[in-house]
């Protein structure tokens, strides 16, 4: 048997074995018998990912004594692992530790992180000051400290959030949003930021639109639907498509995939309404591109009924004369209506000609755009909305 297998035989057996009542004594007298640090490494580990999330776990017998000799190892991988489990087991001493080497800016980066991970799971009091003033301060940490602050219920956790948001680079504003909305009192704070305009109304994503949906809070449902537009449902049908697609779009296979014929697709099939990288038209919204996200590209594309932003939802115009139009308003002003339709420039249509409006509750993207392309065209395009530029 190679070191390699028996390493990793090590962290399945500890992995099952931590999981079963009264089976951690066992590890731990085992451990107290291993004098190899690779062996100790792997077998922490196998505990620690375990146990990763449980909370209020009785200390196993023997714990105290072995983790004495554990923290002082000369292999970080040892101790590491060891001062998580202590975490886990309740140990303040650990605990402080740990929130000391957070904040420890000589520390290298990956292990300030893997003790914020250890701290966040465990709901670490102590550590909410930590982690907020991490999320202040402009480094690799900040996006994860983000990430972090939704398992602390704490009036700060929003204030603090909205107030540095205009700083945040586009990875950090997700991770804070996924935060604010992770809460109702959170996402409060969020359409309250976007009302004042201290967050951009264009941070309010579609399936950000629906999570916040999902916290069933009146006066956030009423918001949603006097500024943002029509957030439906996703049915069960919709669900299995959605599942049926993901199956052929793993990021592996879209990164083999051809771009620049994703590109061609694109141009063929999307640029008609809208805009990437500075080429396309704008009935619907720009793209951004960098979209690495396949369930927000997929519910988009495959349900585009189901959630519609306000800016974007199709009115109908008719006129006295007979006429009826379709499109995005552009403007609406006491004078006209100006749609942004398909296919052509803008139409203007005079007050004095018009004899109703309606709102459509269809979007203008037509629903079964994949259908006509095979799986190595639909990777081809996602490919190219990966493309940051």
């Amino acid at each position: 048997m190679t070191i390699r297998r028996f390493l990793l035989l090590t962290v399945v057996a500890s992995t099952l074995l931590a999981q079963e009542p009264g089976r951690l004594e066992l590890l731990v007298q085992t451990l107290g018998k291993i004098e190899s640090p690779a062996v100790q490494a792997n077998i922490l580990r196998g505990m620690k990912e375990s146990l990763q999330g449980q909370r209020g776990l009785a200390e196993p017998r023997g714990w105290s004594a072995l983790y004495v000799k554990l923290k002082d190892s000369p292999d970080e991988a040892v101790r590491a692992n060891a001062q998580a489990l202590a975490v886990i087991f309740g140990g303040g001493g650990a605990a402080d530790a740990m929130r000391g080497k957070l904040l420890d800016a000589t520390v290298p980066v990956e292990q300030r992180q893997q003790a914020l991970e250890s701290l966040v799971a465990q709901r670490d009091a102590g550590s909410l000051a930590a982690l907020l003033q991490l999320s202040t301060e402009a480094s690799a940490l900040r996006a994860p400290a983000l990430r972090g602050l939704a398992a602390y219920d704490d009036v700060r956790v929003a204030g603090t959030i909205t107030g540095i948001f205009a700083k945040l680079d586009a990875a950090e504003r997700r991770a804070a949003v996924q935060t604010l909305l992770a809460r109702a009192s959170g996402a409060r704070a969020f359409v309250a930021a976007i009302d004042t305009g201290a967050i951009a109304k264009t941070e309010l994503s579609a399936p950000l639109a629906r999570q916040m949906q999902g916290l069933k809070e009146p006066a956030l449902d009423a918001w949603l639907a006097k500024n943002w537009g029509a957030v439906k449902v996703l049915t069960a049908d919709k669900q299995k498509e959605i599942a049926k697609y993901k199956e052929f779009l793993s990021a592996d296979l879209i990164l083999r995939a051809d771009v620049e014929h994703g590109r061609a697709l694109f141009t063929q099939t999307c640029a008609v309404c809208h805009t990437i990288f500075g080429a396309g038209g704008r009935i619907g919204p720009e793209l951004p591109g960098s979209f690495e996200d396949i369930d927000y590209l997929l519910t988009n594309i495959l349900d585009p009924n189901a959630i519609i932003g306000k800016d974007y939802q199709m009115t109908f115009v008719k006129t006295k004369d007979g006429q009826t139009f379709a499109g995005i308003v552009a403007e609406d002003t006491e004078r006209g209506i100006t749609l942004k339709v398909l296919g052509g420039e803008p139409i203007a249509i005079q007050r004095a000609d018009i004899a109703s409006t309606e709102l459509s509750p269809q979007s203008m993207m037509p629903e079964g755009l994949l259908a006509p392309l095979h799986e190595e065209d639909v990777r081809d395009l996602f490919l190219y909305l990966r493309q940051k530029k």
